[in-house]
């Protein structure tokens, strides 16, 4: 990414002259002059880390082939210490830089992108190894630490991408059918086969493995019961308790055994339906938004992530093992051998303990408005409805 003097904070600070002087690289945009543009809000209630507003271009002597909307992207200012203690702002600018151009899926194209540097930041691999072998009594209290650090930091970033403006969302509180899930997962498993067990992936500093900071984020999921139960106690009182009661002794052995038993490869970590578009023009083509939070890990992490949430409640066992069937067959057309079904089954049940870890720490973040709420709710019924089909005597089984 270039770097530039001045990176702005607001949507307030973005203006016809920086647009012009920070797209002028993009061959895109060769031959035409912003004048000015008109922003509002995109994805109120979806996105819990950054704020995304799309900008309506005016240019002088018209646009000359130039896009007539653009997409910035930048810190959600309430919750910027979690975004900046995960590293999920700069990730996704080196996501973009670096190999989102290699993706075998649609992903919008970045015009430009830019984040203050941070010494630390290029050792956060070597930092969290270190903070992740402290003691227990030190490690429930180093996330807390950490984000404490976060919050004092003063970096910016921003980016600017592509607008595919005539491509519908995709809807996490309404859910999806399971043809639609099918659609995604297909999708998503051409990305895991183009990098798995990829060894340049561990040449990014910034592509964390998936269980680097496991110990902090376990002690996380711990802090987070009393919180969870005030949140969402009819959930609880609805079986998610005993699903929460296995993982206080089980959580780390639970991840433990997904990364010994998964080949590693690129994972998106987010892949929910309010990161998705499908574009109507082209046969309802999928495109991945939303990179923030990408590592190296367990394809059937992604997998259980996207079930968790994704697919209605309703659904039953025999959708969800048509689903996995679906994208494992997948996967092995894409080229990925040696990894038989009933080892990625056994791995997606593991991943969707894991998932719950991950979510019940729901507390760190400001769900914001209604929407914010009701996702989650809607989240939490659908992850319990998966849960429900997984033997927790068989599941940490060799």
């Amino acid at each position: 990414m270039t770097e530039r003097a001045f990176i702005p904070e607001t949507i307030e600070d973005v203006t016809p002259a920086w647009l012009n002087q920070v797209l002028s690289a993009d061959a895109a945009f060769a031959g035409s002059e912003v004048t000015g543009f008109d922003s509002h809000q995109l994805g109120e209630g979806e996105g819990f880390l950054g704020d995304i507003f799309r900008l309506n271009l005016a240019y002088k002597d018209g646009a000359n082939g130039a896009p007539h909307s653009l997409v910035v992207k930048i810190p959600k200012k309430v919750n910027r210490p979690v975004g900046e203690l995960l590293g999920a702002y700069e990730r996704e600018s080196m996501f973009f830089e670096t190999l989102a151009p290699t993706l075998p899926v649609r992903t919008p194209h970045c015009y430009f992108g830019a984040f203050d540097r941070d010494r630390g930041s290029e050792k956060q691999q070597e930092i969290l190894a270190m903070a992740d072998k402290l003691p227990t009594f030190l490690a429930r209290s180093a996330g807390t630490v950490g984000l404490w650090i976060a919050a004092r930091k003063r970096r910016r970033y921003i980016l600017l991408i592509e607008d595919i403006a005539e491509a519908r969302g995709g809807d996490q509180v309404a859910g999806a059918v399971p043809e639609v899930c099918q659609k995604i997962l297909r999708n998503i498993a051409q990305t895991h086969a183009a990098y798995w067990q990829k060894d340049h992936l561990a040449e990014h500093f910034w592509l964390l493995p998936q269980d680097i900071d496991a110990r902090m984020r376990f002690q996380t999921f711990l802090k987070a019961r009393p919180a969870y139960k005030r949140l969402f106690p009819d959930i609880l009182e609805a079986g998610m308790d005993r699903y929460m009661q296995w993982l206080e002794p089980n959580g780390l052995a639970t991840l433990k055994a997904l990364r010994a038993s998964a080949p590693e490869t690129l994972i998106h970590c987010d892949l929910r339906l309010d990161n998705i578009l499908f574009d109507e023009n082209k046969n309802d083509d999928v495109v991945l938004l939303d990179w923030q939070l990408v590592r190296r890990g367990a394809a059937a992490y992604d997998v259980a992530y996207f079930l968790s949430g994704g697919l209605k409640a309703a659904e039953g066992a025999d959708t969800v093992d048509g689903l996995l069937a679906d994208y494992h067959r997948e996967l092995e057309a894409a080229g990925v051998a040696g990894y038989p079904f009933d080892r990625f089954k056994r791995d997606y049940q593991r991943a969707m303990l894991i998932v719950l870890q991950t979510l019940s720490t729901v507390d760190q973040v400001e769900l914001g408005d209604d929407r914010g709420i009701e996702l989650m709710k809607s989240w939490m019924r659908r992850l319990l409805a998966r849960l429900q089909d997984i033997d927790l005597e068989t599941v940490l089984a060799e």
